[in-house]
């Protein structure tokens, strides 16, 4: 049996526009919704389009080895793709997929709508989101369709509890108007499509998916990667689906939208100094996992593994006590012995993190006086990074 995708339409909300499409598959049948928003007109401009919906099954139905019929016709480009290369890339990700055949109608490219000129981002107010903001707003030698002048938050699996995606939310609000930039975004329950795959290894395809489900709204958008690349393509084949963006975001891309990896080309403590460098980013930063300890008034909550290496690197160069109204300090310093034993665990263990050896590094070369005398000793235990940071013009600032 064919996973068909069927019954496009749209529903008009008070605050929303939703994007919805029939699916039918040998698990049943059911109905996949996009919840759309955008600070600007046009989300119901055009007829609706199956583009995102293909991308949002891709995997899916490679791993349950179900070909797909769309029964509106696709972007001829992404539908191209889609047949062929695009599966090939993925199986370098994931050899377990089975190639799949794709039956659609090419659309006819005299119906391109002409979209918008809004250059987009994704948005979450992390370390790799807030980087690309710091190059790509604000800088009058930027061509304006090269300058991001909209953000986007999506809900597809990173962040499960509303509460959480609420906060998130209202952050990228306060953000965007501060900084003049539309905001858009698209929530859709996608974890029973990647239910095999962490976010990480899926996070590509759910986020493009969601970002294609708003077409009408920008022409190109920004892609801001959390691997950096020399790492991750040393190491394919693996199951980092971040290493082949700048392959597979080419091929996601249709007649009106343009996607364009950003950042791979630094490693994650350079991104830290860039943005700890911007003193008029320091204080919006929001990059915290909480986990069980979502109990803080603060945006972060200063102990987790993400909170965690950030602050160190911060209170190396510093910055630290320019982050007192977005991260709880308090419990940063009250929750330090064990913050450092999770830090370690992650820095030597078997599922040891490269972020935390690269910031390892960072504090044996320049921050060691700023821990305590047992922690700067197991410092050294911590096996040496993979990319060793080049980091003498980001510290300027801060000497």
């Amino acid at each position: 049996m064919a996973l068909r995708i069927s019954n496009l339409r749209q529903e008009s909300h008070q605050d929303r526009s939703d994007l919805i499409a029939a699916i039918s598959s040998r698990d049943g049948d059911t109905d996949v919704r996009f919840q759309r928003f955008s600070s600007v007109e046009g989300l119901e401009s055009v007829q609706p389009r199956p583009d995102c919906f293909l991308i949002l099954l891709l995997m899916h139905a490679m791993k349950t080895k179900q070909d797909i019929l769309v029964e509106d016709p696709v972007d001829p480009h992404l539908l191209f793709h889609a047949r062929g290369s695009l599966q090939t890339v993925l199986k370098l990700c994931f050899p377990e997929l089975q190639t799949v055949n794709v039956e659609a109608d090419p659309r006819d490219l005299r119906d391109a709508i002409t979209t918008s000129d809004h250059v987009a981002t994704g948005f979450s107010g992390g370390v790799d989101s807030m980087q690309l903001i710091n190059r790509k707003i604000g800088d009058p030698q930027l061509p304006d369709d090269y300058s991001v002048s909209m953000l986007m938050h999506h809900k597809v699996g990173s962040v499960m509890r509303d509460s959480l995606y609420e906060t998130n939310v209202e952050h990228a609000k306060r953000f965007s108007g501060e900084y003049g930039l539309e905001l858009a975004g698209a929530s859709c329950d996608t974890a029973k499509f990647f239910s095999d795959y962490s976010f990480l290894e899926s996070h590509s395809m759910r986020t493009t998916a969601a970002t294609l489900s708003l077409s009408p709204v920008y022409h190109r958008y920004l892609f801001a990667s959390g691997t950096d690349l020399q790492v991750g393509l040393k190491a394919m084949p693996c199951r980092v689906i971040d290493a082949l963006n700048p392959i597979l975001l080419p091929m996601l891309r249709t007649r009106e939208n343009e996607f364009s990896q950003f950042g791979g080309d630094s490693t994650r403590l350079e991104k830290m100094l860039e943005v700890l460098a911007n003193h008029s980013l320091t204080g919006k930063i929001n990059l915290c996992v909480r986990g069980s300890h979502d109990n803080t008034i603060f945006l972060n909550c200063g102990r987790c593994y993400k909170c965690f290496s950030f602050l160190l690197v911060a209170e190396a160069v510093g910055r630290l006590g320019l982050l007192s109204k977005n991260f709880d300090l308090d419990a940063y310093r009250d929750h330090r012995a064990r913050a450092f034993t999770n830090f370690f665990v992650r820095s030597i263990g078997p599922k040891s993190m490269e972020t935390n050896r690269q910031v390892a590094w960072f504090l044996r070369n320049h921050g060691s006086s700023k821990i305590p005398m047992i922690a700067r000793m197991l410092l050294h235990l911590v096996p040496p990074p993979n990319a060793t940071s080049v980091v003498g013009e980001l510290l300027t600032p801060f000497e």
